[in-house]
């Protein structure tokens, strides 16, 4: 069980760090606005089914980022990441990209929120 809930904070983290389209600078208010959407158990499920779509987009970018050394094609696959990471949230059901970085962004400054996702996500994957 310990091993599944490193497994979910590791993807959850993955899914939020690392993406600069996704990632702006929030504020008091943002945070406020991501723990209510947080409140909803369906944006929430959301929010995850994101989430994991975006660490698996991330984890196939990275792996070309690290076959390359070239600057340019680096910036180029970087740019790339970001179109298919804002296309996987935009198309996950039942969230939007606003909700998606407000949620992640309360879940980051609050570690109560954050605990709750994970423990949401564990149950949801837990066999």
């Amino acid at each position: 069980m310990k091993l599944n809930r490193l497994l979910s904070t590791t993807l959850l983290a993955a899914a939020l760090a690392g993406t600069p389209l996704l990632a702006p600078m929030a504020t008091a208010q943002e945070h406020m606005e991501g723990a209510e959407l947080a409140a909803d158990d369906s944006k929430i499920d959301a929010f995850i089914m994101a989430a994991l779509a975006v660490a698996e987009t991330r984890q196939g970018y990275m792996a070309q980022l690290e076959q390359t050394a070239d600057e340019d094609e680096q910036m180029q696959i970087v740019q790339e990441a970001d179109a298919a990471i804002l296309q996987v949230v935009e198309e996950t059901p039942d969230i939007t990209v606003d909700e998606y970085i407000a949620i992640g962004e309360a879940a980051a400054a609050d570690p109560e929120l954050a605990q709750m996702i994970d423990e949401r996500f564990a149950d949801q994957h837990s066999e």
